[in-house]
Order: C-alpha cells, then sequence, then structure tokens
C-alpha cells in the first residue's frame, strides 16, 4: 500500500508539474527570489527525452503486430511526457528566498520551508557524497543530525539552524541541511540580506 501511495504521488506529481510548466502557471508558495537547481540535471533529461523521440518510430516500424505497436507507442509516449513533466517539476519548484523564510525544495518531492528565525548561519561549501540518493542524512559526533537535499550526490549550500528542529522530511530534527543550488553564492547573499533585516 506504502508503494502505491508512493507511486501515486510521483503521477500527481508529474503531471500537474507539467500543467504548470507548459501553462506557465505562477508558483502556489507565493512570492520571493528563486533559484534553481537544475543545470546539470537539465542536460541528461533532455539525452533521455531524445532518445525516447527516436525510439517511438523505431519501435512502430520493428513490432510486425499492430497491436503490439499501438501498446508500445501508448507506453512510449506516456514515457516521454513523464519525463517532460519530471522536468517541468525541476523548473516549476525552485529554492525560493522570501520575507519569512527559505523554501528548500527538490522537484515535488521535497518541500521544506526554513523560518528565518531557525537559521543561525549559511555558507557555501561543495560536499561530494558517497551516496547519489536524493534525501540523506548524517548524524554528527555531537549527536546532531545533517539533512542533505543532493543533486547528483553533491551538495553546495550550508544552513546550520540554531539548535535541532524538526522539518518536513523523513528523519529529524535537524542541526544543519545542506543541499544545492546552480548559484549558490547568490542564494547565499539573499538569505544572508534577510537575516540581517530581521536581526
Amino acid at each position: 500500500m506504502n508503494l502505491l501511495r508512493i507511486a501515486l504521488t510521483y503521477e500527481r506529481g508529474v503531471w500537474v508539474s507539467l500543467f504548470r510548466w507548459v501553462f506557465r502557471r505562477p508558483d502556489p508558495a507565493g512570492p520571493g527570489a528563486r533559484f534553481g537547481y537544475g543545470a546539470t540535471t537539465t542536460p541528461v533529461m533532455l539525452a533521455f527525452i531524445g532518445v525516447s523521440i527516436v525510439e517511438i518510430p523505431i519501435l512502430h516500424f520493428l513490432l510486425p503486430w499492430r497491436t503490439v505497436q499501438i501498446i508500445a507507442f501508448v507506453l512510449s509516449f506516456w514515457g516521454l511526457l513523464w519525463m517532460v513533466g519530471f522536468l517541468g517539476a525541476i523548473r516549476v519548484h525552485p529554492h525560493m528566498v522570501g520575507a519569512a523564510g527559505i523554501r528548500v525544495r527538490s522537484g515535488f518531492t521535497v518541500d521544506v520551508f526554513l523560518p528565518w528565525s531557525v537559521i543561525a548561519e549559511v555558507r557555501t561549501r561543495n560536499r561530494p557524497l558517497e551516496k547519489s540518493k536524493g534525501v540523506q542524512f548524517e548524524e554528527t559526533a555531537d549527536g546532531g543530525l545533517i539533512g542533505k537535499v543532493a543533486v547528483f550526490g553533491q551538495t553546495n549550500i550550508e544552513l546550520v539552524l540554531t539548535g535541532p528542529t524538526a522539518l518536513d522530511l523523513p528523519r529529524g530534527p535537524l542541526t544543519a541541511l545542506h543541499f544545492w543550488a546552480d548559484d549558490p553564492e547568490e542564494l547565499v547573499t539573499a538569505v544572508r540580506a534577510n537575516l540581517v533585516s530581521v536581526g
């Protein structure tokens, strides 16, 4: 049942993201400075999409049975739209820095809001991770827990929290959150400006 719920969540997320991307719907998260994280992911997704576009007509001519041709076309076309929707999810769910805090996101699967009051420090630091999972956790020597929202097994921004903080992630509370942004210096500058403005 849990796997079915996850599958339905992904299916809904892909199609909603595709709709918002194609029809340029505004971000329901509201106003704020937006920071992308898909510069390294996009070329890979575009390559998969290109291969799928070429694959569809090739399969049509290789398969001799009409019924199988139709089934293969429907499945291939669904897969193509799914990949486009997944790419759209990266575009329509950027990180956001606003007056109340920062939202750290990864497509439609991660959306973590941190108010400025829980952030003690922000810095840039490139960290390659041992695993390639999108969301990871690391226990520190002093008993803290770091959450990591990675892109291709890397993070380049570190938010140090004022203390253990419960966030919308599978584990917690966290003492720090690391994530990836395409322009880390600009995002850190925006975060620091807001931290100064709220004291």
